[in-house]
């Protein structure tokens, strides 16, 4: 029914679909910079310039290779934390285009990606608390825990040629 594995698999799911259709929007900013103005940038197209386009498909196109690596290797703490952290950005960027900038209205092309984000953010944090329950990794044991740890300069003996 519902379990650790359930919920990963289901996130694994949603974060690489999610990276799919961001891979999609990409192709569009390359294609069509009008893309931007009639759909997401609504209160101000005019400033929606091949420039932009580009710019927004490139962000784009990193969120959506940094989402397709989550979904991939979901254990791996520091692509989590990132791509929460990209799914965090992409709601404030949004969210400030409509309340702080005034350069996009409310509208369903604007809410596509404020959803989008604010339920993949929740998401992640509760797939955080499972992630980080029992997952330590046994080859990470050995690690250093703090700079001191380090050993530097350590002399190897060498076998003598005969």
């Amino acid at each position: 029914m519902f379990s650790k594995e359930n919920l990963l698999r289901s996130l694994q799911g949603w974060i690489f679909m999610v990276g799919l259709v961001a891979l999609g929007n990409t192709v569009s900013c390359f294609i069509d910079h009008s893309f931007l103005g009639s759909r997401l940038y609504t209160a101000s197209p005019a400033n929606v310039n091949n420039l932009v386009a580009r710019l927004f498909g490139i962000w784009t196109l990193l969120a959506a290779v940094l989402r397709i690596c989550c979904a991939i290797c979901i254990h791996n703490q520091a692509v989590y934390h990132l791509t929460l952290l990209s799914f965090l950005l992409a709601l404030g960027h949004f969210l400030s285009e409509i309340f702080i900038f005034n350069t996009a209205e409310v509208t369903v092309g604007i809410l596509t990606p404020i959803i989008i984000s604010a339920l993949s953010t929740l998401f992640m944090i509760v797939g955080t608390c499972f992630l980080l329950k029992d997952d330590v990794k046994p080859e990470f044991d050995n690690m250093p825990k703090s700079v001191e740890d380090i050993i530097f300069n350590k002399k190897v003996k060498r076998a003598k040629k005969d």
